[in-house]
């Protein structure tokens, strides 16, 4: 018995060494190339309002020239100079990519207000079975607060939702065909409405972005929405940690929306929005309702419908943030030059 306890007391202070060596020397430039987000969390926990992002935060330069290339955080930063605003960002990132993330803030870190943004585009199945899906799972498994070579050691076992392409894709024509929509036939489901003649044969420019924004939007958000549950806990965690939690609903191009579907869309739209705000306001968190607060001129991209804003529009965001937020932190605000 004494030797059995000898060598698994042998084993154990092996483990330890080999994740101290890990640690020190590896864990880092893993960390780096692979959940880079970790090492953002630790370096700006400093700082007293954070904000969560997708790519909506950044200038998007290749599609437009910008006056003022700056993210939408650090427009917002000019209107609380003295509080330290810092930004996490990871494209393709989502509520459920958030939550983990605030989960590994620090207990006694400076934060007080968290602000996570809101995509509508992000609740459907495009996104939710996403091919991108894969590398965010295995960024999130770095996130733990475990042993890092335990963490490491489960990423190379692939433990972690690792579908193939096929499989998500499945997924994805499966929800389009089979989930609801409050309408008759043929907009009874996404893939039936797709199929209605609209701007002419599917080669038609106007039909493919049509359809897109069917699939993109075209959805009725209820409690046992995976994304739903993630906020809900964002709600939780953000309750428990004392800290003042702001989502921010982020525009879309209602404006492209009603002139190539109509009014059903855009009305599905108002709907999802509304539904999220009152949900989470009595909650207690602020929700930012910024849905319809830019036209179509502030999208950059044109071909298909994504959350990229130019300069203006993101200063508009930015505004309408640091404006809800005043009730936090009042005697902070400022207004900034520029505005």
């Amino acid at each position: 018995m004494t030797k059995i306890l000898i060598k698994i007391a042998a084993v154990l202070t092996l483990l330890v060494a080999f994740n101290g060596i890990y640690t020190h020397c590896s864990m880092r430039d893993y960390q780096f190339h692979h959940a880079l987000e970790r090492l953002q969390i630790e370096s700006i926990q400093n700082c007293e309002i954070l904000y969560f992002s997708a790519s909506s935060n950044f200038s998007q330069q290749y599609t437009v020239e910008e006056s003022d290339p700056r993210k939408l955080s650090q427009f917002l930063q000019d209107f609380y100079p003295s509080l330290q605003v810092d930004a996490v960002n990871k494209p393709a990132s989502h509520a459920g990519t958030h939550l983990k993330l605030m989960e590994i803030i620090e207990e006694g870190s400076e934060v007080q207000t968290i602000v996570a943004t809101m995509n509508l585009r992000s609740f459907g199945p495009d996104w939710v079975h996403s091919n991108l899906e894969t590398a965010l799972n295995q960024s999130e498994v770095m996130y733990n607060h475990r042993p890092a070579l335990l963490n490491r050691l489960l990423v190379s076992l692939k433990a972690y939702d690792d579908k193939t392409e096929e499989e998500r894709l499945e997924d994805k024509l499966s929800d389009w065909g089979s989930l609801p929509l409050p309408y008759d036939p043929p907009m009874h489901n996404v893939n039936a409405w797709c199929a209605v003649e609209k701007w002419g044969d599917w080669r038609n420019p106007k039909r493919q972005l049509a359809d897109q924004y069917i699939k993109q939007f075209a959805l009725v958000l209820t409690e046992d929405h995976p994304r739903v549950h993630d906020f809900d806990q964002m709600v939780e965690l953000a309750n428990e940690r004392g800290w003042n939690l702001v989502f921010n609903i982020l525009p879309e191009n209602l404006e492209v929306a009603d002139s190539l579907v109509g009014a059903p869309l855009t009305d599905l739209m108002k709907q999802n929005r509304d539904w999220l705000k009152e949900r989470y306001e009595a909650r207690g968190a602020i929700v930012v309702d910024n849905l319809e607060l830019l036209g179509d001129a502030h999208f950059t991209d044109k071909n298909f419908p994504t959350e990229h804003f130019d300069d203006t529009g993101r200063k508009k965001i930015a505004h309408q943030l640091a404006s809800s937020m005043q009730t936090i932190h009042a005697s902070a605000y400022q207004t900034p030059r520029w505005k």
